[in-house]
């Protein structure tokens, strides 16, 4: 026989088993999701590659790559007075732009706004142009930079060919190349090692050829 006394009990705890059971589904079901949204929202972050390494593209700048002014103040004493405000600098060929995305390039304005200053930082460049008696040609051939600019060393390889106007004959011809490397010294940022390790390239490089005109023989 059935104890009518327990059975309503029973049959009200019934629907209370029932709904807690859903409840306590609900919370996993809710906690998946966020976990499902949380993944979906991080995937495009995961799938781009390292900021610091990709970053925007750093132009070398002009001023970085003349040499400075201490060695002008060094070269200066040394240079054949023949030299002094006599030589014409011919545009500098052999620039390139900088992608806006990644890397260091020397552009020809920035080439010759470099080699300018520096002729003038020593003071050979005359005072009226095209008036010297010396022509100075530059062809930057080369610029070897690493895939990866993390502590990076970069080689520049110019050539220089100076004539003198009236004859047209080389007076001085060569091919220089010169190194630099940079590293967390001079920057956290790759893109920035990259950047002063190419500008330092080129400085040297424009440093030796004005310490091989210093030693060039020329007639009075």
């Amino acid at each position: 026989m059935i104890d009518h006394r327990t059975a309503p009990s029973q049959r009200l705890q019934a629907p209370r088993l029932l709904s807690t059971g859903l409840a306590g589904r609900r919370p996993a079901r809710a906690g998946a999701r966020r976990r499902l949204l949380s993944l979906t929202l991080c995937m495009p972050l995961l799938m781009l590659p390292p900021l610091s390494l990709v970053g925007c593209g750093a132009p070398a700048r002009p001023l970085e790559l003349a040499i400075t002014d201490m060695d002008s103040l060094q070269l200066r004493s040394w240079l054949s007075p023949q030299l002094r405000r006599n030589v014409d600098l011919e545009p500098v060929l052999g620039g390139q732009e900088t992608n806006r995305l990644w890397g260091t390039r020397i552009s020809d304005m920035s080439l010759n706004q470099a080699y300018q200053e520096s002729l003038r930082r020593v003071g050979l460049m005359p005072d009226v142009p095209d008036t010297g008696r010396y022509q100075l040609k530059v062809e930057v051939l080369a610029v070897a930079q690493p895939n990866v600019p993390v502590s990076p060393e970069v080689a520049v390889a110019v050539r220089y060919t100076l004539t003198e106007r009236t004859a047209q004959k080389p007076v001085y011809q060569r091919t220089l190349r010169t190194t630099q490397k940079a590293g967390l010294d001079d920057s956290l940022s790759p893109n920035e090692q990259l950047r002063i390790a190419t500008e330092g390239a080129l400085r040297a490089n424009i440093a030796e050829l004005l310490r091989e005109l210093a030693s060039l023989p020329l007639p009075a």
